[in-house]
Parts: structure tokens; sequence; C-alpha cells
């Protein structure tokens, strides 16, 4: 019985005898590896080599994100056992420092304007809520401007985000360890810039990683990877409020070295920078993700929908009043077509050389997530040159729900070369249409005209529609 109660007596003392703090800085990293997904969210893992001691263990890692989600952090190593994790996010600063020494003495500095001599006191700090407020003496005061000083440093108040974890460790001596944790404050999106030949019949499309690091620490000499693709999560995290700007990185890397490898990853696409980078906190940063040159690519020409897809029984002759057609580029994301990658979502900004090759922006639009074979539709704007005309020249009703219509569209082309007009139109429910152009049914409540039109020239377009509601 004596031996049981001597063995429990010593393990209450070990337990509660004071396991110092083995600090270990940034400075202290092996390898660092940050990996971006699509929603805001960054995985980091982070291989730093440290000191043991034999039995039970307090490891402070400084410097990681001011937004990290605590409950996904995993501390791994050889002979290792993690007992307790705390995240100490009450950083230095003047705030924290007067929160801590509230009911508590400090000195405090005041200089004579008159002399400019400086006199030293103690002061009592009374109160920060609404305004700093200290008794001096025998006298209160707030808002006090004058210089503070502090005894020292509340051992509870980090420089930086840190996260300390006890580990019990089955040998002592120096080793690697990896500290693992998802953060909010990590972005990225995808920016393409696509540039078309004279005849607007191929381009060179380069794409970049735009990355930007909100998370409130500085990743250096990482190894960068992206997901793309759209990860499920259980709940919104709401990220901790931080005070932050978001600075454009001074002189973005302007093309490096090579595009970033890619791979499958289970239903995403993993993107390897392929070399190590800084991004530091309230950064963003440019990195080269893609290129591929000589895309096959067709413009078109497109009007949408000229005339109601259902003419009330009551409603006034239809008129048409002058209408630019949109523009828009289209090609394959194929090998057949210089291309083939998958593509992540993002904007593809088009430029376009003059006579004179002197580079002008031509539009913009954004692509969805688009997997190798698939095909790209970009609408840039409005043709200045290609535009349409039209009126209702005749109308039947049957009955509420019936009737037949006639319309007229004249399309103008006022560029020195010809083109085809694509005319999509929607009619609801029962229709037939008879037309001075063949059409045909992209589905089953749609006809599309190919309409050619010569150049400096116009083609008229004459059709008639019965339409039946159920």
């Amino acid at each position: 019985m004596k031996k049981i109660l001597l063995t429990f007596t010593a393990l209450c003392f070990l337990s509660h005898t004071a396991v110092a703090e083995t600090v270990v800085p940034q400075s202290a990293t092996k390898s660092l590896n940050v990996t971006v997904y699509n929603n805001g969210l960054g995985l980091i893992k982070d291989s730093r080599s440290v000191d043991f001691t034999k039995g039970k263990n307090t490891i402070s890692f400084m410097g990681v994100s001011a937004q990290i989600q605590p409950e996904t952090a995993l501390f791994s190593g050889t002979g290792l056992t993690t007992l307790e994790q705390n995240f100490n996010f009450d950083l230095l600063s003047r705030h924290s420092l007067l929160k801590k020494y509230l009911g508590k003495q400090i000195q405090i500095m005041t200089t004579n304007p008159g002399n400019g001599m400086e006199t030293k006191e103690t002061a009592t700090v009374l109160s920060i809520d609404s305004g700093l407020v200290l008794k001096i003496g025998d006298r209160i005061e707030t808002d006090y401007a004058g210089r503070l000083f502090f005894p020292d440093v509340p051992a509870n108040l980090r420089d930086k985000p840190t996260l300390t974890i006890d580990v019990n460790s089955f040998a002592a001596g120096k080793q690697d360890v990896q500290l693992s944790y998802l953060t909010n404050g990590l972005t990225w999106r995808t920016d393409y810039v696509a540039e078309l030949n004279n005849d607007e019949t191929a381009l060179n499309l380069n794409g970049w990683v735009t990355l930007t690091n909100m998370s409130g620490v500085d990743y250096l000499n990482a190894d960068m990877q992206f997901v793309a693709g759209t990860i499920n999560r259980v709940t919104q995290i709401r990220p901790m409020l931080m005070k932050a700007t978001r600075a454009f990185a001074a002189g973005a890397d302007m093309m490096a070295e090579n595009s970033m490898a890619q791979e499958q990853l289970m239903d995403y696409h993993l993107y390897s920078l392929g070399r190590k980078t800084d991004i530091l906190s309230n950064q963003t940063k440019q990195l080269a993700l893609l290129s591929g040159s000589g895309i096959k690519t067709e413009k078109e020409y497109k009007f949408e929908n000229l005339v109601p897809r259902f003419r009330p029984r009551q409603a006034t002759a239809h008129k048409i009043d002058m209408k630019s057609a949109s523009v828009s580029l289209k090609f394959d994301n194929a090998k057949t077509s210089n291309l083939g990658l998958p593509l992540p979502a993002g904007t593809i900004r088009v430029y376009k050389g003059d006579s004179k090759q002197r580079i002008f922006f031509v539009g913009e639009d954004r692509i969805p997530h688009t997997p190798e074979n698939e095909k790209v539709k970009l609408t840039l704007g409005e043709a200045f040159d290609v535009t349409v005309t039209g009126k209702e020249t005749n109308y039947v009703a049957f009955s509420e729900k019936s009737y037949e219509a006639s319309y007229e569209l004249t399309f103008k082309n006022a560029k020195d070369i010809p083109v085809n007009v694509e005319y999509y139109q929607s009619f609801p429910e029962e229709w037939t249409v008879t037309a001075s152009i063949t059409s045909t049914k992209p589905n089953s409540g749609q006809a599309l005209w190919t309409v050619p039109i010569p150049a400096k020239g116009q083609t008229v377009l004459t059709f008639t529609v019965r339409v039946r509601m159920p």
C-alpha cells in the first residue's frame, strides 16, 4: 500500500512540475509547403527542427497563421505523443499590454512643454474601455498622452501568433517535426491573358495564378501548390477579425521560368509551382500557371430573341430598333487546337494589335473550370459594324393562345470583309416556322439561322412562325 501511495504522490508531483517552454522560431523551419484552395482555404505543412527532453515538453511554434483553424492542427514526429494544444492569438500591442495591467501599476513620463523637463511618476491603470484612465497620486487622468513604461511583458502575450503544444517525448535529443494545419486568409484565382493574331484565327494564351495572403504571417521559401475544384466544407468557419490591407506586390513576377506542373488529385486538379517562393503577409503576387500558342479560334457574331417569344393578342406590332451583334471568340480546349489543358475558372482578357502592332484591350469574359476537350466561349462586347433592324409584317390571331406572325429582319455589315451572323430565336411549346433562309433547331424551343452578310452589304431574313400554346 505504501508503494502505491508513493507512486501516486510522485505522479502528482511530476504533473505539477513546471515544464520549460521550448520556443521554435520561424528561422528553425527546414521545409514549408503551402497548398491553396479555390475557397479561401490554405493547408500549411511546416517542418522544423526541435530539441526535446525526455518526458513532457512544451513546444511553442512561433509564426503560425493568425487565421489558423486550431482544431485542424496535426503535430507529428517520431516517438512523440501530443497531450494538449493551445493557440495564442493575444498579440503584443499597446492595448493588450494595458489590458494585462488593469488594476496594476506602471511608470509614466510627462514632459513639461515650457522647459522640456521630464517627470517620471507611478500610475495605476483603472480603465481602457473608452480611453485610458489612470490614477496618478491623488488625481485621475483620462486619455493620457505621455510615455508609458511597463515592468515586463506578460508571459501570455506574444509578438507573433503561436501554437503551443504539450507533447511527451520517449527520448531526448533533436529531431525534425511537422506541424500541419488549415487556415483562412489564403486565396487564389486564375487570370488569363490572350493575344489574337492579325486575322483573328488563332491566339496565344498565358494563365497566371493571382495569390493573395491575408492570413497574418509571411510564408518564406515555400513550395506552393494550388487545387482547382470545389472542396466540400461541413461548416463555414468565420475567420478571426484582423486589421489588414491588401497591397499588390511591387513588380509582380513577370513570366516565371516555367509553367506549373499539373496532375489529378482525386476529382480535383493540383498545380505545383516547381520552385520555392515567398508570399508576404498582406501581399498579392502573380505566378505563371500555363501557356499555349497558336490556339485555333473562331469569331462569332450573334443575335438572340429579336422578336417576342410569345406575342400576346393585344400587343402592338413589334418593331426592332437598331441593335449591334455580340462578338464572341470560340476555341476547343483540345490538343488538336494546340491547347488541351485543364483550365481553372478565371477571367480571360483579350488583346489585339493594330496595323502598327500596338496592343489594345478588346474585351474579357469569365470561364468556369474547363476540362480538356471542352469548348471555351468568350463574349467580348458588341460589334460596331454588324447590326440589325426589323419589324413585324403580319399578325393573325386564331385564339388567345394560338397565332401566326411574320417578321422581316435586315442584317447589315459595314466591314470590308463578309461575315456570318448567328441568330437564335426562342419560341414556346408548339411552333413551326418557314423562312427565307433555312433554320436549324439547337433544341425543341429554339430556331437558329446562320445569316451570311456580304462586305459593305446587307441580308434580309423573313420568317413566319405559327405558335400554339397548350
